[in-house]
């Protein structure tokens, strides 16, 4: 699979020594994550992530949720340009 590639994968986060956090997928193996701060929250919990392929097993998260619910419906920019502007 080539670099920068967009993944959708559903399994457990888990933290590693080091304060690496990794993604344990349902069906077998384990993405590692890049660092960010909301992942601390979902720890031990099933997950779905949306992410870019950015190592070798390496996802940088574009989203998270959790496994049971929907994805909240995407904002553009504008929309909420034109919201301030309505004011």
């Amino acid at each position: 699979m080539p670099l920068g590639t967009s993944h959708v994968v559903t399994g457990i986060i888990r933290r590693r020594e080091g304060g690496r956090f990794v993604v344990a997928v349902f069906g077998g193996g384990e993405w590692e994550l890049e660092p960010s701060c909301h992942l601390r929250k979902y720890v031990d919990h099933p997950v779905t992530i949306e992410g870019i392929r950015s190592g070798f097993n390496r996802l940088a998260l574009l989203r998270i949720k959790p496994a049971d619910e929907e994805w909240p419906p995407q904002r553009s920019w504008s929309d909420r340009w034109h919201r301030l502007l309505k004011g």
